[in-house]
C-alpha cells in the first residue's frame, strides 16, 4: 500500500463533508481541579462511540451506487467495524466485518444490531487479512481501518477541532493502534500549527510502533497481551511509518494498570465512560506530564468498554 498523505486542503474538506452526520465532540477539562492545562476531547461520546465514524463516513460517502449494491466490507476489533456498519446502515448498503475471536461482545452486538454481518477469525488471520488482497477478492468495497487517505483526512479532523477550540493548546496525546487516528491529527496539526507537538501512545503490551521507530523496520510483536483492545496492535506497518516517524513528536508506552487508573479517573472526575484505549492518552498525559510542554490535549478515542471492565474498577 501506499502511505496515506493527507494535506491541509484534503482534512478541511473532510470536516466539510462529515459536518451534519458526525458529532463535533466537546474538549473539556480533565477534572473539576484543572483550570485548563490538561483538556480532553471526548470522542467517545461519537453517534457509535468512538472516533472511527468520521473516517468511516469520509470514505463511505462517497462511494458509488454500485459500491453501496454490492456493499461493504471490513476488519475490525470493534469500533471500526461499528463505524462502518453505521456508515453502511445510513447508505443503505449491507456490510460484513471481520473480527477476532476475542472480540469485545459488546462491540459486536452493536455492529450487528446495526445489521452487519460478522464473521470470526482468529486475530493473526484477521492481521494477515490488512497484507493481502484476501478483501478485494469478496467484491465488496473493503474500507481500510487505517491506511485509506479518506480514513486518515476524516480522522485529521480532530487535530482540526482541538486548534480552533484550544489556540494555546502545546501538545495533543493520541492513542495508536494501526496509527490511522495519529496520522491524521498529526499531519493536519503539523500543516496547520507546526509548533503543536503530536505524541502517541501505546500499550506496552502491544507496541510494535516504538519499537518499529527505533529500528527503522515494520515490526511485529505478536497477539496483544492488553486490556485495550481498540490499541491491540500486533505489527507496526511500512506504508504508516513514514508518517509516524515525521509526524508525530514521540511515542510513549503506558501500563494496564495505568491505564485503568485513567479510566477510573475519567468515570469519577469527567463523568464519561471510556473504554481502556480510550483512556490511554490521559495515562501517558499523566505518566509524561514533565515531558510535555503544557497545555495537553489528550484524545480519548472510545467509549465501547467491556461493561463488566467498568463495574470491575467502580467496584
Amino acid at each position: 500500500m501506499d502511505v496515506p498523505r493527507v494535506t491541509l486542503a484534503q482534512v478541511e474538506e473532510a470536516a466539510a463533508r462529515i459536518r451534519g452526520a458526525v458529532y463535533r465532540t466537546p474538549l473539556l477539562p480533565s477534572s473539576r481541579f484543572d483550570a485548563g492545562s490538561v483538556l480532553l476531547k471526548l470522542e467517545c461520546l461519537q453517534p457509535t462511540g468512538s472516533f472511527k465514524v468520521r473516517g468511516a463516513w469520509n470514505r463511505m460517502s462517497r462511494s458509488t451506487a454500485e459500491e453501496r449494491g454490492k456493499g461493504f466490507v471490513t476488519i475490525s476489533a470493534g469500533n471500526h467495524g461499528q463505524a462502518v456498519a453505521w456508515s453502511a446502515k445510513r447508505l443503505g448498503a449491507p456490510c460484513t466485518v471481520y473480527v477476532p475471536t476475542d472480540a469485545v461482545q459488546r462491540k459486536v452486538d452493536s455492529m450487528e444490531s446495526m445489521g452487519a454481518r460478522i464473521v470470526r477469525r482468529p486475530h493473526s488471520e484477521i492481521m494477515e487479512a490488512m497484507t493481502d488482497d484476501r478483501m478485494a477478492k469478496l467484491g465488496m468495497t473493503f474500507v481500510h481501518p487505517f491506511g485509506d487517505p479518506l480514513v486518515v483526512a476524516g480522522q485529521g479532523t480532530i487535530g482540526l477541532e482541538v486548534l480552533e477550540d484550544a489556540p494555546r493548546v502545546k501538545s495533543i496525546v493520541v492513542p495508536i493502534g494501526g496509527g490511522g487516528l495519529a496520522a491524521g491529527i498529526a499531519q493536519a496539526v503539523r500543516a496547520k500549527s507546526p509548533g503543536v507537538k503530536v505524541y502517541g501512545v501505546q500499550a506496552e503490551g502491544a507496541a510494535p510502533v516504538p519499537k518499529a521507530l527505533a529500528t527503522g523496520r515494520a515490526e511485529d510483536v505478536g497477539d496483544p497481551r492488553t486490556i485495550a483492545d481498540g490499541i491491540g496492535a500486533t505489527k507496526a506497518y511500512e506504508y504508516m511509518l513514514p508518517l509516524l516517524r515525521e509526524h508525530l513528536e514521540g511515542v510513549y508506552t503506558v501500563s494496564d494498570d495505568e491505564i485503568r487508573g485513567a479510566m477510573k479517573a475519567l468515570v469519577l472526575e469527567s463523568h464519561v465512560a471510556p473504554e481502556p484505549a480510550g483512556a490511554a492518552s490521559l495515562a501517558c498525559a499523566r505518566k509524561h506530564a514533565d515531558d510535555m510542554p503544557s497545555p495537553t490535549a489528550c484524545v480519548v478515542s472510545g467509549g465501547n468498554s467491556d461493561p463488566a471492565l467498568l463495574a470491575s474498577l467502580l467496584s
